[in-house]
C-alpha cells in the first residue's frame, strides 16, 4: 500500500512541477507546441524508451524516429529536446546559437577544450588557437602532413607484399596521431619512448571510453564514474595521457622564461611553427589560459582529431576500393597534377585535385564521422516558414541524417562523387554540407583536416592499388557511438604499384 501510495505521490508533484512550468514559461510552451511529438508518449517517461536499448541498434532507431519527421520534439521525461535533420533549420541554429550543451562524457579524460567550452571560455580559446589555423601554419603544417602520408605508405608495405587483406583503420589512427602530435605539439612520439606510448594508447583508450558511458548511462554521474575508473586501473591511464603535453607545455615556459632572464626577446621574435608555440605565448596566458588550459585545448586537437580522420580516411580508402573507376580517375589525376614528385605544397593538398576532393566530400557525405551536433538555443530563432524554436531549448542536430536527405540528395545512399560537381552544389542549399558545422561555432580546422586527408590518400594511391572483398555497403554495416563506424571493418587488399605505373 506505501509503495502505490508514493507512486501517485510522485505523479501528483510531477504533474505541479510541470503546470508551474507552464504557467511560468507560456510563452515558451506555446511556441514548442508547434512542433510534432511522437504519439509514443508515456507521463513522467516521455519518449525516452525509443530510443533505450543496445548501442548498436541506435543509429537505425535514431533513424527510424526520424522518418516521419523534419522536425520532432522529443520529450526526456519532462525535458522537451527538439531534433533536426533539415540543413536549413539546422544552419538556421547553428548561425544564431553559439551555446553548446555537453554531458561532459570526456571531461575526466579531456578537461574542457574549445569544442564543449562555455560562450564566453569559447570565445577565449578561439581568440588563443584561430591563429594555429591561418594559412601560414597550415603551410607549415604540410612538412609534417607530407612526413607522415610517406610513412602510412611504409607501414602499409608488409600488408602489401603479403598480398592479405587488412583492416586499415589501425593503421590511420597512428598515423593521424602522428601528424596531430607533431603540429599541436611539435614534437615526434617517437623520441619519448614509453611516455610516447602510454600517451599513444591513452589516446586511443578515450575513445572507447566515451563510448562505454554513452552505452551505460549510469557512468555519466561523475562520482559513479570515478569509482568505475579506479576499480578498472583506467585512472593510471588519464594520467598517461595528462602527463606528455604537461610536460612539454612546462618545458615550453621554462624555455621562454630563461630566454627572458637572459634579457632575450623571448618569444616575442619566435615565429611559431605548431599549436603549442602560440598557446604557451604571454598574450594567451593573459586570457586565462594555465597550464591545465593549454594542456586540454591540446588533448581536444589528439583525442578528437586522431579517430575523425582516421575514419574518414578508411571510409575513403574502401569506396575507393569498391568503386574502381574512381580510383582510377583519381590516380590518373594524382600523377598528372604531380608527376614524380612526391612532396605535396599547402595549396596542393587544399583543393588542388578536384575529382579527388568530390570523392573525399560524398564519403564525408555519407559517413560523417560526428552524427549530431547540439546547442542551447539562447534567444528565439525564426525559420525558414516562420516557425519559431523559444529561447532555452536543447536541439540536436542530426547531421547524418541531413546528408542522408532525399529532398537534398537524389540517390542519397549511393556514394557518387558528382553530388559535389558545380552542377549539383548549384541546385543545392549552401548549407547541405554540415559534416564541419556553419556559424561562428564551425569546425575551427576544417582545412587543416582537409589538408591532413587530402596528403594520407594521395600518397596511398600513388603507390598502392586498392582492392576489398566487400561488394556492397549499406546503411545496415554502420554503428554508432561518438562516431559512426563501419560494424564490418575496412578490409584493403594494397597492390603496389610499379615504378614506372607511379
Amino acid at each position: 500500500m506505501s509503495i502505490i501510495l508514493t507512486c501517485v505521490c510522485v505523479i501528483i508533484i510531477a504533474f505541479l512541477v510541470h503546470l508551474t512550468r507552464k504557467t511560468r514559461n507560456e510563452r515558451f510552451y506555446q511556441l514548442i507546441e508547434q512542433f510534432p511529438t511522437h504519439p509514443s508518449y508515456y507521463p513522467l517517461l516521455g519518449n525516452a524508451h525509443l530510443l533505450a536499448g543496445s548501442l548498436e541498434g541506435l543509429l537505425k532507431k535514431k533513424e527510424k524516429l526520424m522518418e516521419s519527421y523534419d522536425r520532432l520534439l522529443y520529450w526526456l521525461g519532462p525535458v522537451p529536446i527538439l531534433l533536426l535533420k533539415k540543413c536549413d533549420d539546422i544552419a538556421a541554429v547553428l548561425n544564431q546559437c553559439v551555446e553548446r550543451e555537453d554531458l561532459g562524457i570526456m571531461k575526466e579524460w579531456m578537461g574542457t577544450g574549445m569544442l564543449n567550452a562555455e560562450v564566453e571560455e569559447w570565445k577565449k580559446s578561439r581568440r588563443v588557437i584561430g591563429p594555429a589555423f591561418n594559412s601560414d601554419m597550415l603551410s607549415k603544417y604540410g612538412k609534417i602532413f607530407n612526413e607522415k602520408a610517406a610513412d602510412l605508405v611504409e607501414n602499409l608495405r608488409p600488408a602489401a607484399e603479403n598480398g592479405e587483406e587488412v583492416d586499415v583503420l589501425d593503421f590511420l589512427r597512428h598515423a593521424n596521431l602522428d601528424s596531430v602530435v607533431g603540429t599541436s605539439m611539435g614534437i615526434s612520439i617517437g623520441d619519448y619512448g614509453k611516455e610516447g606510448e602510454k600517451f599513444s594508447y591513452s589516446v586511443m583508450e578515450t575513445m572507447k571510453q566515451g563510448t562505454k558511458r554513452i552505452q551505460y548511462p549510469w557512468l555519466i554521474q561523475h562520482h559513479i564514474y570515478m569509482i568505475y575508473l579506479k576499480l578498472t586501473g583506467k585512472l593510471q591511464d588519464i594520467a598517461h595521457l595528462q602527463y606528455l603535453p604537461s610536460k612539454i607545455i612546462r618545458d615550453k615556459m621554462n624555455s621562454i622564461r630563461k630566454s627572458r632572464e637572459k634579457n632575450d626577446s623571448g618569444d616575442e621574435d619566435h615565429v611559431p611553427e605548431s599549436m603549442i608555440d602560440l598557446i604557451t605565448r604571454e598574450s594567451s596566458r593573459e586570457l586565462g589560459f594555465d597550464e591545465i588550459r593549454m594542456r586540454d585545448e591540446l588533448l581536444l586537437m589528439a583525442a578528437g582529431g586522431v579517430e575523425t580522420t582516421a575514419l574518414g580516411v578508411s571510409f575513403l580508402m574502401l569506396m575507393l576500393a569498391m568503386h574502381q573507376d574512381a580510383q582510377q580517375k583519381a590516380y590518373e589525376e594524382i600523377v598528372e597534377l604531380t608527376q614524380d614528385r612526391d612532396f605535396l605544397t599547402e595549396n596542393e593538398m587544399n583543393g588542388h585535385f578536384k575529382f579527388l576532393e568530390k570523392c573525399i566530400k560524398e564519403t564525408l557525405r555519407m559517413f560523417s564521422p560526428v552524427m549530431v551536433t547540439t546547442r542551447r538555443t539562447t534567444k528565439e530563432v525564426v525559420l525558414k516558414d516562420e516557425k519559431i524554436i523559444p529561447a532555452n531549448l536543447f536541439v540536436v542536430a542530426f547531421i547524418y541524417l541531413s546528408n542522408r536527405d532525399p529532398d537534398t540528395f537524389e540517390n542519397p545512399d549511393k556514394w557518387d562523387p558528382e553530388n559535389f560537381s558545380e552542377q549539383a552544389l548549384e541546385k543545392r542549399s549552401k548549407n547541405s554540407q554540415l559534416n564541419f558545422g556553419v556559424g561562428p561555432r564551425s569546425c575551427i580546422g576544417y582545412k587543416y583536416a582537409m589538408m591532413s586527408l587530402t596528403a594520407q590518400i594521395v600518397y596511398v594511391l600513388r603507390y598502392y592499388h586498392l582492392t576489398t572483398s566487400i561488394k556492397e555497403f549499406t546503411k545496415d554495416n554502420l554503428k554508432t557511438d561518438l562516431c559512426i563506424r563501419s560494424k564490418i571493418g575496412y578490409p584493403i587488399k594494397l597492390t603496389p604499384r610499379s615504378p614506372a605505373k607511379r
